[in-house]
C-alpha cells in the first residue's frame, strides 16, 4: 500500500501542483499528472541523533563550568581525551521522523520552501521547468529548534521562518552559503510555542502575525521586528491557521482548538466575526477526536482542530474553505462586503482528508486511504460557487507517482500532529 500525500502546495496559475509524502517532495504538471520534479531527503538520522545528543552533553557541560565558578578543582584532571560513545536513543525515545513538515513557494513561485523535522532544518529549491527535474536543492539551512512554519517576506528577499520554541528567525532567499547556526539570532519571539505565521503589507509597510500555542496572536512590525503593533485576544485555545484572502489583504481568518474560527482587521485591532464550527463537524467527529484516554473525562467533547483555510473568488463569491483535522468534511462559506459570513456547502469524502489546495478552480484533496485507491480526489468550483467532484485520470496519474511503499498503517508518518497542540491539566 502506498503512503498517503501529507501536503499540498499549488502555485497561481494551478499549472503546478507540489506535494510532499514522508522524505518525497514530488512536483507534477496539473494538464497530464506528469511528475516533472522530486527530492528526496537522504539525511542519516543515526547522524542526526548523535549531533543532537553531542549539543546536549557539550550544553550540560558548559552549564556545570558556569555553575561551579572559581571553586577550586578537587578532582584530578582527567587525561583521556578520547570522546565517549554517544548512544542511540532506547526504546521509549522520542521518535525522529524524516519527514517535511511545511511546504510553502515564494510569491515569485521561483523557489519552494520545506522544513525537515529529521535535523531542524529549511530547505531551498529553485524551481526550473525547463529542466527535466525541475526541483533543485540551492540550500539547506539548519536550525536551533524545529521549525513549524514558513514563508517569504512581500519582496521575496527574505525568509520568514517561526519554530516550536516561540522564536521567529530571518534569513536571506538569494544568499547560497548556509549561516551557522550559532550565529542565527532571532528576529522576535513567543513564551509559547509557535504554531503559523504569515507576512502582512498595509500602507507599503510589512508586518509579521505569529500564532501560537497560547491562543495569542501577534502583531509586529518588521524589519523593526523589536516593535509590538498590538495583539489580538478572541481565542481559548491553540492558534494553529492564519489566512490572509486575497480579496482583503486587511482580513485575517484564524483557527485552532476551538470551536469557531474568528475574522479580524488585524491592522485595527478589531475582531469582525465569529464563524461557529461545532454544529456543522460534530456529526463527522469519530472517537480518534476524543481527548487522550488519561485526560478523559465522562462528559469530554470531541475536539475540533483546525487545520487548512483557503480562500477563493469566483462568480462574485467570496469563497472561504476550513478543512478540520482528520475528518472526511470540508466546509465552505461566503464572505460578503461588510465581512459577514455564511455557511454554503457541507462537501462529504469516503475517507479522512488530510490536507487541500486550490489548484485554478478546482480543490485538490489528499485524502487517507489504506487500500488501492487514489490519493486524492478533485473538486472543481462551479459558477454557484459549489463544489462538484470530478473523475478524472488526474487523480491515478499523480497517486502513481507516488513511490512510498509501506507495509500497514502503523508505518505511517504522522497526518494528524495539530491536535497535540491542546494543553491539558499537565501544562
Amino acid at each position: 500500500m502506498k503512503h498517503p500525500f501529507q501536503i499540498f502546495v499549488a502555485d497561481q496559475s494551478g499549472g503546478h501542483l507540489f506535494a510532499s509524502v514522508k522524505n518525497h517532495l514530488l512536483a507534477f504538471r496539473t494538464s497530464d499528472g506528469a511528475l516533472i520534479g522530486s527530492w528526496a531527503d537522504d539525511v542519516d538520522l543515526q547522524t542526526v541523533q548523535e549531533k543532537q545528543l553531542k549539543a546536549k552533553r557539550e550544553a550540560e557541560e558548559k552549564k556545570e563550568l558556569t555553575d561551579s565558578g572559581n571553586e577550586p578543582v578537587t578532582k584530578k584532571a582527567k587525561t583521556n581525551k578520547k570522546e565517549p560513545k554517544i548512544c542511540p536513543p532506547g526504546p521509549g525515545a522520542p521518535v525522529i521522523y524524516n519527514y517535511l513538515r511545511c511546504l510553502a513557494l515564494t510569491r515569485d513561485e521561483k523557489h519552494i520552501i520545506g522544513t525537515t523535522d529529521s535535523d531542524k532544518a529549511a530547505v531551498i529549491f529553485q524551481i526550473d521547468y525547463t529542466q527535466e527535474n525541475c526541483l533543485s536543492l540551492i540550500k539547506r539551512q539548519v536550525f536551533p529548534k524545529r521549525p513549524c512554519a514558513v514563508l517569504t517576506t512581500i519582496d521575496d528577499k527574505s525568509i520568514i521562518l517561526a519554530d516550536k520554541f516561540g522564536d521567529v528567525y530571518e534569513i536571506g532567499n538569494d544568499d547560497s552559503e548556509a549561516v551557522p547556526e550559532k550565529d542565527l539570532v532571532p528576529i522576535l519571539g513567543h513564551v509559547s510555542m509557535l504554531s503559523d505565521v504569515l507576512v502582512a503589507e498595509h500602507n507599503n509597510q510589512q508586518f509579521v502575525l505569529t500564532g501560537d500555542r497560547d491562543e495569542h496572536i501577534k502583531v509586529t512590525h518588521y524589519p523593526l521586528s523589536y516593535v509590538v503593533k498590538h495583539w489580538l485576544f478572541g481565542h481559548h485555545e491553540f492558534v494553529s491557521c492564519m489566512h490572509l484572502p486575497s480579496f482583503n489583504k486587511d482580513l485575517l481568518i484564524s483557527g485552532g482548538g476551538d470551536d469557531y474560527l474568528l475574522l479580524w482587521d488585524w491592522w485595527a485591532s478589531k475582531q469582525l466575526s465569529r464563524v461557529e464550527l461545532r454544529d456543522l463537524i460534530e456529526p463527522h467527529l469519530t472517537d480518534a477526536h476524543f481527548p487522550p484516554e488519561r485526560f478523559l473525562q465522562e462528559d469530554s467533547p470531541k475536539e475540533i482542530c483546525v487545520s487548512r483555510v483557503l480562500s477563493i473568488t469566483k462568480n462574485g463569491f467570496n469563497l472561504l474553505f476550513v478543512l478540520c483535522e482528520n475528518t472526511n468534511c470540508i466546509l465552505t462559506f461566503n464572505i460578503d462586503e461588510n465581512n459577514s459570513v455564511t455557511f454554503k456547502q457541507k462537501l462529504l469524502t469516503k475517507t479522512p482528508v488530510v490536507d487541500v489546495a486550490l489548484v485554478g478552480d478546482n480543490l485538490y484533496a489528499a485524502v487517507d486511504v489504506d487500500s488501492g485507491e487514489d490519493l486524492l480526489e478533485i473538486f472543481q468550483i462551479n459558477d454557484d460557487g459549489v463544489l462538484e467532484k470530478q473523475t478524472s485520470q488526474l487523480t491515478a496519474a499523480i497517486s502513481s507517482h507516488n513511490k512510498c511503499e509501506v507495509s500497514s498503517r502503523e508505518e505511517f508518518y504522522p497526518l494528524y500532529h495539530i491536535h497535540t497542540l491542546r494543553k491539558r491539566s499537565e501544562h
